[in-house]
């Protein structure tokens, strides 16, 4: 039951009607006793700026970040973690007593799921579709993992950038 004492969390993205995130999520909270709510939000790139600075608000325990926003809010939050600033993506967004701290578990995510699976990333030759927000994170966790790694993409700038280095104070 929702009451004042329930946590939100949301995912914001454009588009985000067709996800099963909150289903899934709120599933897991009733499972585990955690007195949290899920909730998708359809945000324009106008809205954007203001959803995430109003998820500093008590109450709101953090973001999850889908197309079209993962590079996008690098510049919205105060802090992001070691991985997010290698990917030069966001996926996760924790608020930590109103300050807000961005994280990536897009890559880390993949390597476990192919490693629950029996594949050894080690000096493996990988394929890698797409260059967006979560090709990125996944690209450094093969990297890290051994892989040798190739990507495509729709567009050839895109598929041979590297992510910039984000500065930011920690």
């Amino acid at each position: 039951m929702i009451s004042e004492k329930t946590k939100l969390v949301a995912l914001i993205g454009d588009p985000v009607e067709h996800s099963l995130s909150p289903a899934i999520h709120d599933a897991a909270f009733r499972k585990v006793g955690l007195n949290y709510t899920y909730i998708a939000f359809r945000v324009t790139w106008d809205t954007l700026p203001g959803i995430v600075k109003r998820s500093r608000m008590p109450g709101i325990a953090g973001l999850n970040i889908t197309i079209p926003y993962k590079v996008a809010v690098l510049d919205m939050v105060d802090r992001l973690d070691e991985f997010a600033k290698r990917a030069g993506a966001v996926n996760t967004i924790k608020n930590d007593e109103g300050k807000l701290i961005g994280f990536n578990t897009d890559g880390i995510g993949a390597i476990e799921a192919l490693r629950d699976e029996g594949i050894e990333l080690k000096e493996r030759k990988v394929l890698l579709l797409g260059a967006g927000g979560a090709a990125r994170a996944i690209a450094f966790s093969l990297a890290d993992a051994g892989a040798e790694l190739a990507v495509s993409n729709r567009t050839l700038k895109k598929a041979k950038a590297k992510p910039a280095a984000v500065e930011r104070d920690t």
